[in-house]
């Protein structure tokens, strides 16, 4: 009560000042909310894509190696395109690449909604969506805020990744409704305009301050110099540890995710309400990447990673028990388990990275670590479908993806064996 009275009658005092947030910490605050929202709508438009699975097949008569492949080439856009974000982020700034990000987006969307042939929608969802996806997600990201968050990094990071399952919950189910509605070509239509919030709001920021950092860290910064380069970070063993990590998790999450609607469908749920189980999943996303990242700065990164990884594991193996709409429990085990820790790894790798790799070149060697994620990606996109058209079913698809994140987490256990 006294520290209050005392801020009421001096407000200007060493003790008020101390309680309350600086304008550059507002200011960071500000910039995670930022990116939150680039996370939401590239993701979103990228995992929409899980709503056109049926549709696509049945409008072109297309195998469902061929659909995914689609998705495949987003994701390996997403992870090859890190190396050239990461240049552009490093010479022209995080502005112009996000910027570069939202209108690619944008086209990818626009050309699907009048696509015809499986190389439209490659280009468009593919190469366009996932060059977006990357140049507003975490490579951009982890370099922008690592200027501004120093110890509470992971914290900040979580929470703005967390966007990448909001975007999905939203999309998801309004890609759905749009397509029972209108058709799947009018839906695309209609998407391709959420790429315009953030082209606006990018257009209107300080980038200047931005890009500067915030001045209590920059004896930090300056002390690390240049840090690595590219070529050295390319003979370093924990390079090469997350690059493994990141394309073996991937191939176990996206050999599953751009089928769960279909599968839901095929067990006999409606197409409105199975979009609605998968959104509810990404739902979670939030919670479970600032749960992890609590959970890492307090436990450590081993304690949450395998949590995290445990989690995805069980999630997949219960969904592959589903059989038919009386299986709702194990629906909502595998949303409850799979949508807390879906992308729950990002924020702890970032700040590994981040830490690591600190310098004038981390946004090139966090690009270049993003490869493994998107040929993970592309490979179990590509694998799923293909396993589907081979064998019927998707009991080959589970087993592939639970495999996949099992060996997905060794290297895990060798970057986390230091104390922190």
């Amino acid at each position: 009560m006294a520290g209050n009275a005392g801020c009421a009658s001096n407000p200007v005092g060493a003790d008020c000042a101390a309680a309350m947030p600086s304008p550059n910490r507002r200011f960071a605050y500000s910039l995670v909310a930022l990116c939150f929202l680039l996370a939401a709508v590239s993701r979103g438009l990228l995992d929409s894509f899980g709503a056109f699975v049926l549709p696509l097949g049945d409008a072109f008569g297309w195998e469902r190696s061929e659909i995914t492949l689609i998705y495949g080439c987003g994701m390996l856009a997403v992870g090859m395109s890190g190396p050239l974000v990461g240049l552009l982020h490093d010479r022209f700034g995080p502005g112009w690449t996000m910027a570069a990000g939202a209108a690619a987006s944008g086209c990818g969307m626009f050309l699907a909604a009048i696509g015809s042939v499986p190389w439209h929608y490659q280009l468009g969802l593919g190469l366009l969506c996932g060059f977006g996806t990357a140049a507003m997600g975490a490579v951009t990201q982890a370099a922008m805020l690592s200027r501004w968050f120093r110890a509470d990094l992971n914290s900040a990071l979580a929470i703005s990744y967390s966007g990448n399952g909001i975007g999905p919950m939203l999309s998801l189910p309004l890609a759905q409704a749009l397509i029972l509605a209108l058709g799947f070509r009018p839906a695309f239509g209609a998407l391709a305009t959420m790429a315009l919030v953030p082209l606006v709001i990018l257009a209107f920021l300080p980038w200047r301050r931005i890009r500067s950092g915030d001045p209590s860290l920059a004896e930090t910064q300056a002390s690390a110099g240049n840090g690595m380069t590219l070529s050295q970070a390319l003979r370093d063993s924990v390079f090469w540890s997350l690059v493994w990590s990141f394309c073996l998790t991937s191939v176990g999450i996206y050999a599953l995710t751009p089928q769960v609607v279909a599968f839901l469908i095929e067990r006999g749920y409606p197409p409105l309400a199975a979009a609605s189980a998968y959104g509810l999943a990404a739902m979670l996303v939030p919670v479970g990447m600032i749960g992890v990242g609590r959970l890492s700065d307090r436990g450590g990164r081993r304690l949450a990673v395998s949590v995290s990884y445990g989690l995805s594991i069980g999630g997949a193996a219960l969904l592959s028990r589903v059989t038919d709409t009386g299986d709702d429990l194990l629906v909502g085990a595998f949303i409850l388990c799979f949508g807390l820790t879906m992308g729950s790894r990002g924020p702890v790798i970032s700040t590994l990275v981040a830490r690591r790799f600190a310098g004038s070149n981390l946004g090139r060697i966090y690009g270049s670590i993003t490869i493994g994620m998107g040929a993970g990606g592309a490979l179990g996109a590509w694998s799923g479908g293909m396993l589907f058209d081979l064998t019927g079913g998707y009991g080959a698809i589970f087993v592939l993806s639970i495999s996949a994140m099992a060996a997905g987490y060794v290297p895990f256990l060798w970057l986390t064996r230091e104390p922190e």
